[in-house]
């Protein structure tokens, strides 16, 4: 009983570190107070958490670990990835607005795959 309970832990504690990335922009700085440096950072990072979602959506590793200990929760993982995908989107833009308002220098696009 005590190694099925640990074997259990075990399983869980794996799905739940592979869920969906975490981004919210409720913290993030006002794009009015950002410097071209900053945005242009923050642009950096928000493409690199996209990716990381675009990564665990789908056919993903996590959906299939969900899909086979737990079904709901691969449900819950790719709508959370696609929730994390459209709020960085959302930044994304308008980071880049601020950007050719503020005459920053745009860096240029990351490319995206298109699953």
């Amino acid at each position: 009983m005590k190694k099925m309970m640990l074997a259990g832990m075990g399983v869980l504690a794996l799905t739940l570190a592979s869920c969906a990335p975490k981004y919210t922009n409720a913290t993030a700085k006002p794009v009015s107070e950002m410097g071209c440096a900053e945005i242009s950072s923050e642009l950096s990072n928000l493409a690199k958490i996209r990716a990381e979602a675009e990564g665990k959506k789908g056919f993903s590793k996590e959906n299939v670990l969900w899909a086979l200990f737990f079904w709901p929760g691969m449900v819950v993982n790719e709508v959370d990835n696609r929730e994390v995908i459209a709020k960085v989107d959302a930044r994304s833009e308008e980071l880049t607005k601020a950007q050719s308002a503020k005459g920053c220098t745009a860096a240029p696009a990351p490319a995206t795959t298109g699953k």
